[in-house]
């Protein structure tokens, strides 16, 4: 052994009180490259100890002129502030009974006299050897410990953080009831339920790569721009359509996102759904499976946006019947056997089932696996539309008959004039609502504008650029017929068809008012002068909810024109 290898290595502190022999092992543990240092009592020996140096090894003859090698390591062990290095005792009696007691006061090893000095470098090594290896793994265990520390302190930072965002982008509304299991702290399963400016219910179910901070990291952007675009009133559609670009753009390459999203139109009392990688829904009614939502799409983060799909299933809202959603986490939990609860499982649940059909979901699971601590996070969400649709119109009511006071906005005019293929995707409606929120509008009378415009556009694409009939949707399956139709003269655009909406805001001392009024490349409407007799477009819920929110509404011929007059209560 040489000097270089114990580089790092203290002291071994040689305990005997034959200076000869002393100074012997001394000089000859120096020829082996360990630094030495010499006590020749048992009070001397402590008083090094107590003084701090930095010993790793003690070579500790048993007879001693003021005691014993044992007593010495009986006051060692009764000063918990000292070190206790490793002892190596020196004696020259073999009795078993002597050596048993020996080691059970905690002495290391032993030598047996007279010493022979290649077995004492041994086992000086050995020990040696294992201090060091000691004392890494102790400064080792001292890191990790540490590390844990910092990593718990950030973890329950960014699990505040994750709570607080999934809480502020949350709404509590009559009707929607969601349960969510997460297997760790954090959770790769969101589910998030906001109501729109027009009063439209929208809810989102995801489920992202793995479980745990990594998936919970992942499934943030969808958070925060599922948030952001229903305040401002854009359709599934798009919002599918830039969380894609999002997680495309900004996420690994083995990162994605199932979802599954849904849109519950107040003023139509029509249900839009997408569906990208997530297991089967049900809109279920006493037993009996009114619509399934099958998976149709890829999940969100694969697909680069000219090949991805964000055509959605529509369907009336009969009036009854509860939609059952969740996440693959509850179909691929399994039991002790290793017997998935599968998709099959779930289908016939929901068949023959007539209760609450999450809480049976729930208690099913558990009854499953025979536990509530599961591999993969959990999420069962039910939503009743017949409860939404009135807990929705409730709101928005309430919050319309407030009325609003807009002070100080100052004349201004806003147009916006779109054509071609360009009216299939660009949304009017939320580039609108914008624009106001950016003239510092207040809510309620953003709100009112927001639900005349979108009624007006809707009516001026849908039934006067499309030339499409209400009645289509009528008959059976026609909801489909209807929007296949849609999307197929939507294609066929051309620079000649455009939609066109001007805003004009006039400061009155008797009377401030929005002009809002929307023209259309159409043919126009069959009109005979007064509003009541215009075409379908115009009659039915669409008409009445502008003429209750406008104080005057003017359509002019051939039909392809509408004005409204907004003002404050």
């Amino acid at each position: 052994m040489n000097d270089n290898s114990n580089a790092s290595l203290r002291y071994i502190l040689v305990v005997d009180d034959d200076e000869f022999l002393n100074e012997l092992f001394c000089q000859f543990l120096k020829t082996k490259g360990f630094n030495t240092c010499s006590a020749y009592s048992v009070a001397a020996a402590m008083q090094t100890l107590k003084e701090g140096a930095e010993v790793d090894l003690i070579l500790l003859d048993y007879q001693l002129t003021d005691g014993n090698g044992l007593e010495l390591l009986s006051n060692i062990n009764s000063h918990a502030s000292l070190q206790h290095p490793p002892v190596i005792m020196i004696s020259g009696n073999e009795d078993a009974i002597f050596l048993e007691s020996c080691f059970a006061s905690g002495v290391a090893d032993y030598i047996i006299k007279p010493v022979n000095l290649s077995l004492l470098t041994l086992k000086v090594s050995a020990l040696i050897n294992s201090v060091a290896m000691q004392r890494v793994i102790s400064q080792q265990n001292a890191e990790l410990e540490h590390f844990k520390r910092e990593a718990e302190r950030e973890e329950s930072i960014a699990k505040f953080t994750y709570e607080y965002l999934l809480r502020q982008n949350n709404e509590v509304i009559n009707g929607v009831s969601m349960w969510l299991k997460s297997s760790s702290s954090f959770s790769g399963d969101i589910a998030l339920a906001k109501v729109s400016p027009s009063g439209d219910l929208y809810f989102l179910l995801a489920d992202a790569t793995g479980h745990g901070l990594s998936a919970a990291i992942t499934v943030m952007p969808v958070v925060s721009i599922f948030n952001s675009m229903v305040a401002k009133g854009f359709h599934i559609q798009p919002i599918v359509t830039e969380i894609n670009k999002k997680l495309i753009r900004d996420t690994p390459q083995d990162r994605f996102v199932a979802a599954i999203l849904i849109q519950m139109h107040q003023e139509r009392k029509e249900i839009d759904v997408w569906n990208g990688g997530m297991p089967t829904a049900y809109w279920v009614h006493q037993g009996e499976v009114l619509q399934t939502f099958r998976s149709q799409h890829m999940a969100l983060g694969i697909l680069e946006e000219e090949l991805f799909d964000a055509n959605v299933i529509t369907c009336d809202f009969p009036g009854q019947g509860t939609i059952i959603a969740y996440s693959d986490g509850l179909i691929e939990e399994v039991n002790k056997e290793g017997n998935s609860f599968s998709s099959t499982r779930v289908d016939e649940i929901v068949r023959s089932h007539r209760g609450n059909l999450q809480t049976i979901l729930i208690n099913a699971l558990r009854d499953f696996t025979g536990s509530d601590h599961y591999k993969d996070d959990v999420s069962i969400c039910m939503l009743q539309p017949q409860t939404i649709f009135s807990s929705c119109e409730q709101k928005l009511r309430d919050s319309i008959s407030h009325g609003f006071v807009q002070e100080d906005i100052g004349d201004f005019s806003w147009s916006v004039k779109i054509s071609g293929k360009k009216i299939a995707s660009c949304e009017i409606p939320p580039l609108c609502n914008k624009f106001l929120q950016y003239l510092g509008i207040n809510q309620v009378f953003c709100q009112i504008i927001f639900l005349v415009v979108s009624e007006m556009v809707s009516n001026a694409i849908d039934h006067g650029i499309l030339k499409l009939e209400s009645s289509m949707k009528e008959n059976e399956g026609g909801f489909n017929h209807y929007f296949n139709e849609r999307e197929r003269r939507l294609s066929q655009l051309t620079d000649s068809d455009f939609i066109e909406l001007h805003l004009i805001w006039q400061e009155s001392e008797e009377r401030p008012n929005l002009e809002v009024s929307v023209r259309d490349s159409g043919n126009g409407y069959n009109f005979f002068g007064t509003t009541d007799t215009c075409d379908l477009a115009f009659s039915g819920r669409g008409l009445r909810l502008i003429h209750n929110l406008a104080q005057s509404v003017e359509i002019y011929p051939p039909g392809n024109f509408i004005k409204a007059i907004i003002g404050p209560s």
